[in-house]
């Protein structure tokens, strides 16, 4: 993910909602038409701005969308999950009322046989033998009351079995249901790296290498605005990069084995990854469980202010820095103002400054006594 602006031009993006691809490609059509008399260089230079602009914003917006997608899928995961051991439940619970069934049904019949409860009960007092008998009529009772148990166990599982069919039902038809959501999440993604591809494509040369630069210069600019941030919050920038404990050395440790791997939206590895694919895979390898969704892990542990940060906190960016539930982007902090990260289509995971443009805040996913 890049910057679109840096802040101290008093801009905070906020999302007002998914393009389409051909929005953004009619709003591409109408940057790139010059017109007459126009300076060359300072019009290159302004289609430039505009178009670094709408792909930093369509970007943003795939990010957004890639989290709403992970979401999705998380759900459907469960969802799947749940389906699949209630279909496990009901059949053990079918086959456990069967087999009660069955014996039910057998020692009904060598009752039947024998005549009855009545007739084993004459032929135990048949004798003169009271504790004999006292004994015998013992043995009689505790097998027609286990046999009454029997009966009554049947009848729970029978309608432990129509509770858990009914689970299942609803389990199926919420998977159904997230498996079209998933899909439509995924298109939506895929409509918004077209649109920044077509954007980057309808570019000359001249006006690419123009849109590198400014990228380049807008992320120096909000990693600078970062390094003040902290030194205003009292802290030294250049701090130590030495993790504070074995989980947090463990889950950089984790994280940097997949450097140069490439993002993949939705990606949870092994070879690829998103931004908060990433951070979960690392903290899921020092035996923190993170939730699957970027906005979910900001929930995680407690959180922390810039003067606070140390290597292992994870780093935070959304479209509306106000508001938790616009996250869209993670990071793990490695110090010294560098963090390790997934940052969006077309990049790997690497190493790369923390830039302030969007930044919402840090947690410290585990107990640090």
């Amino acid at each position: 993910m890049k910057p679109a602006k840096s802040p101290r031009a008093g801009r905070t993006r906020r999302l007002t909602g998914f393009v389409a691809a051909g929005a953004a490609l009619t709003a591409v059509s109408t940057l790139l038409a010059t017109p007459a008399g126009a300076d060359p260089v300072g019009d290159a230079r302004a289609r430039a701005a505009a178009i670094a602009q709408q792909v930093n914003d369509l970007q943003t917006k795939a990010e957004v969308a890639t989290e709403h997608y992970d979401a999705i899928q998380a759900r459907l995961a469960a969802a799947v999950t749940a389906r699949m051991l209630a279909q496990r439940d009901l059949d053990a619970a079918q086959a456990g009322t069967a087999a009660e069934q069955e014996m039910s049904e057998d020692r009904i019949r060598a009752l039947y046989e024998a005549g009855g409860p009545t007739s084993l009960l004459a032929t135990v007092l048949d004798g003169s033998d009271l504790t004999d008998a006292l004994a015998r009529y013992h043995d009689v009772t505790v097998v027609l009351g286990t046999d009454r148990a029997r009966v009554g166990a049947a009848s729970d599982r029978q309608a432990l079995a129509a509770r858990t069919a009914a689970q299942l039902a609803a389990s199926a038809e919420t998977v159904t249901k997230l498996q079209g959501q998933t899909a439509a999440a995924a298109a939506n993604v895929q409509r918004l790296l077209y649109a920044g591809r077509q954007a980057l494509g309808a570019a000359n040369a001249q006006v690419r290498e123009l849109i590198a630069q400014q990228q380049a210069a807008e992320l120096a600019a909000s990693a600078a605005d970062f390094q003040q941030a902290v030194n205003d919050a009292g802290c030294n920038v250049n701090q130590d990069t030495t993790p504070p404990n074995e989980i947090a050395a463990a889950a950089i440790a984790a994280a940097r084995t997949k450097l140069g791997d490439p993002y993949l939206w939705g990606g949870t590895g092994p070879n690829a990854y998103d931004c908060s694919g990433l951070t979960q895979f690392a903290y899921g390898v020092a035996g923190v469980a993170l939730p699957r969704v970027a906005a979910d892990q900001w929930n995680v542990g407690r959180h922390v202010g810039l003067a606070d940060l140390l290597p292992g906190d994870l780093l935070f960016w959304a479209t509306d820095p106000s508001d938790p539930a616009s996250i869209h982007h993670v990071a793990i902090y490695l110090g010294s103002g560098q963090m390790l990260a997934a940052p969006h289509t077309g990049d790997v995971v690497k190493i790369e400054p923390v830039y302030m443009s969007g930044y919402i805040g840090a947690t410290r996913p585990y107990e640090d006594g």
